[in-house]
């Protein structure tokens, strides 16, 4: 078995026959690294382990940051900021894997008639994340570990004191996920499930990029001196309940808060992991009972699908951008897999949701708003709305990947003399029913924030800016949507210079509307970068027209 080496201790027992449960956390974890592409598994472990070697790199010079504030802190508190940290980045990571994690549709299909509980594979589960989040969460803290005994009153006891609670920490944070989720399964239907799983996790990554950017302005580095300096509602946050662990353990504090925000965490977690693992375990197999089964013929026969779809596709602007029939039936297949697939809407949904909130974060978070006045917010808004062209880019790359890639040899077969209308079938989907209404609704907040029509007016050039921003995917060969399995992921250096490029275009355009918006000249310069957009539109229109279709005899067509 050479998959032995790749993975944990906790997952193999060697010399001796294996549990069911140890059969599924092997299963498992290589179901999280290598992926559920049978073939090339080689070459897909190999990149999965450098993956999780160059996350494990990166987190570990994040764990930087808060490493640097050690001296200047009690233990306590460094140990506060420590948790505070991992729970933002560690936790962000658990909960983006959760959902395809406990949640596989082909599981069914894989265990058949094998004698496994809900229960087992719910714990198998549980084991797997948490060991995922726990070799991410060690990384972020391996320099913090060693440099919180530079903080003060620390001890040498403080090294394995922070290495169980940051454990424990994990547990807590994944129970939490689970809970949520088991929830979620006891209270919802089968029909409204899909939605409920993709907003959970949009919620979740929204919270914690939120909740990294709002609580240090919201506790204040003033806070951070003594248990005794933090508000009696801070003392409800989880990083003081694990920091306040440490210290205790350690020994380098004896505050009677200290014991009762220790005990706090020690309660919380096993509270949390008993209803989680315990209680509400069985709402698990239920739940992905319900999940797998199909509905039946009669009810899918009478259920009213495609009616709203059909209704904005007789909306006489868009009737007439998809007068193409096979971009109308392109944007049709793109509307169903972003609403409707499960997949999808989890991959999809959690990348693009932090984009709306992060504006907003910029202003709130700055003094109330206060910082930022007329001019210097207009320029904010016009960058903002502007980087809004990282949507179309990130969601045309997730769009390119489906678990029903196969599916996609009909495009090869079918009459079409090219595959550029499949792509702008798919690229006016995500501009009509994603970016354009995060654009619109950003705008709209803005101004109300602002109580001025300036945001709106902000949001005009990045209408002109985006339509030909949103070609730049097709630029690098036949492009067509859903055509390849989610485990052959693109080179992540290539994602680095799309957001480096929509960041230097986006600052450029914001600058220029907010300078002749100063000046008076905004109408002039809208009317020219109309005119520049148009025209690079009408070039890269024709370069993608120009290029061949890879992997297609042409023969005959």
């Amino acid at each position: 078995m050479h998959d032995r080496a790749t993975s944990p201790a906790l997952f193999d027992s060697p010399g001796k026959v294996l549990s069911t449960e140890a059969v599924l956390r092997r299963l498992f974890w290589k179901l999280l690294f290598r992926g559920r592409a049978a073939q090339h598994a080689a070459s897909h472990q190999a990149r999965k382990n450098m993956g999780l070697g160059v996350s494990m790199l990166l987190f570990g010079v994040f764990g930087i940051v808060p490493a640097v504030l050690a001296p200047t802190l009690e233990t306590f508190a460094f140990a506060s900021v420590l948790h505070a940290w991992t729970l933002m980045f560690a936790s962000l990571s658990l909960a983006a894997n959760a959902g395809t994690m406990l949640f596989m549709k082909e599981e069914a299909e894989i265990l058949l008639h094998r004698p496994v509980g809900p229960r087992q594979l719910l714990r198998a589960k549980i084991a797997v994340l948490v060991c995922f989040a726990l070799v991410l969460a060690l990384s972020l803290n391996a320099i913090g570990m060693v440099a919180g005994l530079w903080s003060k009153g620390a001890t040498f006891a403080f090294i394995p004191a922070h290495f169980i609670s940051t454990v424990l920490l994990m547990v807590f944070s994944s129970a939490c996920i689970v809970l949520v989720y088991n929830l979620c399964l006891k209270w919802m239907g089968r029909e409204r499930l899909d939605n409920v799983l993709a907003g959970l996790q949009s919620l979740l990554a929204v919270v914690m990029v939120v909740g990294g950017q709002v609580l240090p302005r919201a506790l204040g580095m003033k806070d951070l001196t003594s248990i005794e300096a933090f508000s009696p509602w801070a003392m409800a946050l989880p990083p003081v309940w694990f920091g306040a662990l440490d210290s205790v353990i350690s020994g380098s504090g004896s505050s009677p808060r200290l014991w009762i925000a220790a005990g706090t965490g020690l309660g919380a977690t096993a509270l949390v992991s008993w209803l989680a693992f315990g209680v509400l375990g069985s709402a698990y197999g239920k739940g992905l009972m319900a999940l797998n089964e199909m509905a039946s013929p009669a009810e899918s026969a009478t259920q009213p699908r495609g009616k709203r779809l059909k209704a904005l596709l007789n909306f006489p602007l868009l009737r007439w951008w998809l007068r193409d029939i096979t971009e109308k039936q392109a944007f049709m297949l793109t509307t169903a897999y972003i609403f409707r697939d499960r997949e999808m809407k989890l991959r999809l949904y959690p990348g693009i949701a932090p984009l709306l909130v992060m504006p907003f974060i910029m202003v709130l978070t700055s003094t109330g708003g206060q910082q930022y006045g007329p001019e210097k917010f207009s320029w904010l808004q016009s960058f903002m709305a502007c980087y809004m062209g990282i949507i179309p880019l990130q969601a045309m790359l997730l769009l390119q990947r489906s678990e029903h890639w196969r599916a996609t040899a009909l495009f090869h077969i079918a009459p079409l003399p090219h595959w550029a209308p499949l792509f702008h079938g798919t690229r006016k989907a995500v501009l009509a029913l994603l970016t354009l209404p995060m654009l619109v609704l950003q705008a709209v907040v803005m101004a109300i924030i602002q109580k001025s029509p300036v945001p709106l007016a902000m949001m005009l050039p990045a209408l002109f800016f985006l339509p030909a921003f949103s070609l730049t995917p097709a630029l690098m060969g036949t492009w067509l949507p859903l055509s390849k399995p989610p485990e052959e992921q693109r080179d992540p250096g290539m994602g680095c210079v799309l957001m480096l490029a929509v960041t230097l275009v986006s600052a450029f355009i914001g600058g220029a509307s907010w300078w002749t918006w100063k000046e008076g000249w905004f109408w002039a310069f809208l009317a020219a970068e109309a005119a520049v957009m148009g025209g690079a539109f009408y070039i890269l229109n024709n370069v993608i027209r120009r290029t061949p279709w890879e992997g297609r005899e042409t023969e005959g067509v």
